[in-house]
C-alpha cells in the first residue's frame, strides 16, 4: 500500500510539476515574443525617422539649388538652344558647360554622382555626362508616377532604379545597370512658372543605405527598404549568402536584384523553389507593407531567403517605399530554448528524485529567467546604442560638425522651462560673421564653408560647460545657449569668442572692419530670468537686437 501511494503520489506529482513547466514555458515564451515585438517596432521607427530626416535635408538642399538665379539662367539658356544642334565640343563657357562647373561643386558637398536638368517633354538638356544627353529621363521611365508629380510641383525622393548609364564603382571600373537614387525639385521661372525639372543622382549604397544599416541588431537582425512592386532598394545584410545561392550574381548588388518573395522553404538548407522567384507570392512582411498596412509579426514567416524570421514593418506612402526590421526565429528565441531545455530536464530529475528534484527544477528555472533578462537587458541595450547614433545623426549640423537649429529649439524650450522652475538666469549669445557674403563672392563658396566650420570650431571650444549649447542658426549665424550665466558671465564668454576669432587671422582682404584684414565677428548678449507671461522667442529677439546694434555699431564688438 505505501508503494502503491507513493507511485501514486510521485505520478500525480509529476503530473503537477510537468503542467507547472509547461504553463512557466508558455508564459516566458509569450513575454519573449512581446519583448522581441516592442524591440523590432522600436528599430523600425527609429531607422524610419532617421531615414525621413535625412531624406528632408536633401529635398530642402535641392530646393535651394534649384532656386539659384545661376541655374535658373543658365537652365533657360539651355532651352532657349536648339538641343539636336548642340554639341558635346562647345565652348568652355557654354550654358551647359557653366552649368556643370557650378553643379559640380553643389554636388560635392553631399558626395553625389550625377545631376540631369530635364525639360518639360521629357528630355535631359543637362548632364555631367555627353552619352544621355537630349534622351528620354531614366526617371520618366522607370518611375514615371514620380516623374509626374515633380512637373507638377513636388519635390520628391525617387527610390533606387537601375542606372541609365554605367557607373564608375570604387575600385574605378564603370559597371552597368547600377542602382542609383534620385531627388527632384521643379524650377521656376521669375512668373513662378515650371520650366524644367533639377534632380541630384544619389548612390544608394552611401547615406541610404548606412542608415537603414544602423538598424542591424544580434548577428541575423536586418532593416531594409522596399519599393511597390516588393523590390529590395537597400543593400542587404546577406550579400554573402545570396551570392551563394544564386539569388545575386558575382558582380551585382542586392539593390534592385532582390525581389522580397516567399520560396517556400529555407534556401540556406538547399531547399529550390519549383517556380521562377517572379512567379512566388511576396513574404508575409511585403505583402502586408506594399498595402499600406504598419503592423508586426511574432509568430513566424519566411523572408526572401525563406529563413524563418520575426519582423516589424512600415509603409510610408508619401515617400514611396517601406521599411522592414527582422531577424532570425532562431536567434531570437535562444533564450527561451535554453529555458525550455532547462525545464524537460527538471522534470526528469524532479521524477527521479521527487523533493530534491523539485527543489533543482526551481533554481534551474530562476538561473533561466536571470540569463533571459540578461539576454534582453543585451538587446535593449543595443537598441539604445542605435537610437542614440540615429539621433546624433539628425541633431547635428553636417558642415561645422556642431548642433544644428532643430537641436537649438529643443534645448532653447527645455533649458526655459527649466530655469523659469528654478528662477535662474538664461543667457544667449547671437554671432554673425562680418561681411561674409564678401567673403563667399572673393574666395568661393569652398573656402567659404572651411570659413564657416573655422569660427563654429572656435566658438565650440570657448564654451567649456557641457550644458552650453553652442549651435549653427542659419547661413553664418551661430547661437550659444548659455544655462545659469549672468549677463557679465555672457559678455566676456561673449568677448573671449571674438578675440579668438581675429586671433586666428583668417585672411579677409574684403572686409569693411576699420583696421582689419581678417575674419571678425559681431555678437549680440541678452540674459533673463524667464516668466510665466514671457516665452523662449523673446529671448531670441532681444539677442537678435543686440546683434543688429553690435553690427550698425561697426561690427568686431559686443554689444
Amino acid at each position: 500500500m505505501k508503494k502503491s501511494s507513493w507511485f501514486i503520489f510521485t505520478f500525480l506529482f509529476l503530473i503537477f510539476v510537468s503542467s507547472s513547466a509547461w504553463i512557466a514555458l508558455e508564459h516566458i515564451k509569450k513575454e519573449s515574443l512581446k519583448t522581441i515585438k516592442n524591440s523590432l517596432q522600436t528599430v523600425t521607427l527609429t531607422t524610419h525617422e532617421a531615414l525621413y530626416i535625412w531624406i528632408k535635408n536633401r529635398q530642402q538642399q535641392i530646393i535651394e539649388i534649384a532656386q539659384d538665379e545661376a541655374l535658373i539662367s543658365l537652365t533657360q539658356q539651355l532651352l532657349q538652344i536648339n538641343n539636336d544642334k548642340l554639341k558635346t565640343s562647345d565652348l568652355a563657357d557654354s550654358p551647359l558647360s557653366q552649368l556643370r562647373v557650378f553643379m559640380k561643386k553643389k554636388m560635392k558637398i553631399h558626395q553625389d554622382i550625377g545631376f540631369f536638368i530635364i525639360s518639360m517633354n521629357k528630355k535631359n538638356i543637362a548632364s555631367m555626362r555627353d552619352n544621355n544627353l537630349h534622351e528620354t529621363n531614366v526617371i520618366f521611365k522607370k518611375r514615371p508616377v514620380f516623374f509626374k508629380r515633380m512637373i507638377k510641383g513636388e519635390t520628391l525622393f525617387v527610390p533606387p532604379i537601375n542606372s541609365d548609364i554605367p557607373i564608375k564603382t570604387k575600385n574605378g571600373t564603370y559597371v552597368e545597370n547600377l542602382p542609383t537614387i534620385f531627388i527632384g525639385s521643379p524650377i521656376y521661372d521669375e512668373n513662378q512658372k515650371i520650366i524644367a525639372l533639377l534632380t541630384l543622382r544619389i548612390d544608394p549604397s552611401y547615406d541610404f543605405t548606412r542608415v537603414t544599416q544602423l538598424g542591424r541588431i544580434g548577428a541575423s537582425g536586418e532593416t531594409y527598404a522596399f519599393d511597390k512592386k516588393g523590390m529590395l532598394i537597400t543593400n542587404s545584410r546577406f550579400e554573402q549568402q545570396l551570392r551563394q545561392i544564386g539569388l545575386v550574381a558575382a558582380q551585382e548588388t542586392s539593390i534592385l536584384s532582390i525581389r522580397i518573395a516567399d520560396p517556400g522553404g529555407n534556401m540556406l538548407d538547399g531547399y529550390t523553389p519549383k517556380v521562377t522567384r517572379n512567379q512566388l507570392p511576396l513574404t508575409v512582411m511585403a505583402k502586408s507593407a506594399v498595402a499600406g498596412e504598419n503592423s508586426a509579426n511574432v509568430e513566424g514567416y519566411r523572408d526572401y531567403r525563406g529563413v524563418p524570421v520575426f519582423g516589424s514593418w512600415i509603409w510610408d506612402s508619401s515617400l514611396g517605399f517601406g521599411l522592414a526590421t527582422e531577424i532570425d526565429v532562431e536567434e531570437a528565441l535562444v533564450p527561451n530554448y535554453k529555458t525550455r531545455n532547462v525545464l524537460i530536464l527538471a522534470v526528469f530529475s524532479i521524477a527521479l528524485v521527487s523533493i530534491v528534484g523539485f527543489v533543482i527544477w526551481t533554481r534551474i528555472e530562476r538561473q533561466a529567467n536571470d540569463a533571459l533578462e540578461k539576454a534582453f537587458s543585451k538587446l535593449e541595450k543595443i537598441v539604445e546604442e542605435r537610437t542614440k547614433e540615429l539621433q546624433a545623426l539628425s541633431y547635428q549640423d553636417g558642415l561645422t560638425k556642431i548642433s544644428n537649429r532643430r537641436m537649438f529649439d529643443q534645448s532653447l524650450d527645455r533649458e526655459w522651462h527649466r530655469a523659469m522652475r528654478y528662477e535662474e538666469n538664461l543667457s544667449l549669445i547671437m554671432i554673425d560673421i562680418d561681411f561674409f557674403k564678401a567673403y563667399n563672392d572673393n574666395y568661393g563658396h569652398v573656402q567659404g564653408d572651411a570659413c564657416l566650420t573655422q569660427v563654429a570650431q572656435i566658438i565650440a571650444k570657448a564654451s567649456k560647460r557641457t550644458t552650453d549649447t553652442i549651435a549653427r542658426y542659419g547661413g553664418e549665424e551661430f547661437v550659444m545657449l548659455l544655462p545659469n550665466s549672468s549677463l557679465a558671465q555672457a559678455n566676456i564668454l561673449a568677448e573671449q569668442c571674438r578675440q579668438e576669432v581675429i586671433a586666428q587671422n583668417i585672411a579677409h582682404d574684403f572686409t569693411q572692419v576699420e583696421h582689419l584684414k581678417c575674419v571678425s565677428i559681431s555678437l549680440g548678449v541678452c540674459s533673463m530670468v524667464p516668466l510665466v507671461n514671457n516665452s523662449p522667442p523673446m529671448l531670441v529677439q532681444q539677442a537678435d537686437q543686440q546683434l543688429y546694434l553690435a553690427k550698425n555699431n561697426g561690427r568686431n564688438r559686443v554689444e
